[in-house]
């Protein structure tokens, strides 16, 4: 039977100017055993007596795996800013020695914070892993503004840096600003 303390659940945030994982997936959060549940929910969650987290899926399509991948490092974070930079300037890193191999969620935050954005900045920033460019990070050249916030997933070797550089120059007295975090998945 059913826990009558059941509630729905979503799981995420989305504070202003980020937040992490923003997709929401209904669910019953239940204390009781699963096994002897009657809900009709189509996703079932309950904690085990040593608090640990037990989904039931219901009956919604052979084939179908659903693979819960709890976090295994905390979050590594760095913010900073560059005043006009020149293309290809490093606007914020997170140093290789600071992300161990393994599979990554990546967020980046981006704002123009002074001066007069004018045309060269309109899209003038990307993520990179290394020297590679992962991809271009689309923001207008408003002042003040921030960028909704990107998200990534990828793989990391432990011998790579993630940075967010400056695509090309820069107007004279733009702030560049830029948040980049890496959140280890497996």
């Amino acid at each position: 039977m059913s826990n009558p303390q059941n509630q729905s659940a979503g799981i995420g945030n989305s504070a202003k100017g980020g937040g992490f994982l923003t997709s929401v997936f209904p669910a019953t959060v239940n204390t009781a055993d699963p096994a002897a549940l009657t809900d009709t929910n189509v996703s079932q969650l309950s904690l085990d007596a040593a608090g640990n987290l037990r989904v039931r899926i219901g009956a919604i399509g052979s084939g179908l795996t659903f693979t819960v991948v709890p976090f295994v490092a905390d979050a590594v974070g760095a913010t900073a800013r560059v005043v006009a930079p020149a293309a290809g300037t490093v606007i914020v890193t997170i140093a290789a020695g600071s992300l161990p191999a393994g599979y990554y969620a990546i967020l980046v935050g981006l704002a123009y914070d002074a001066g007069v954005p004018a045309a060269p900045e309109l899209n003038n920033m990307e993520l990179r892993a290394g020297a590679v460019v992962v991809s271009a990070l689309q923001i207008v050249p408003a002042a003040g503004q921030y960028a909704p916030t990107r998200r990534f997933a990828r793989s990391l070797d432990g011998a790579t840096a993630l940075s967010v550089n400056a695509t090309g120059n820069a107007t004279a007295g733009v702030g560049y600003t830029a948040e980049l975090i890496a959140v280890r998945l497996a």
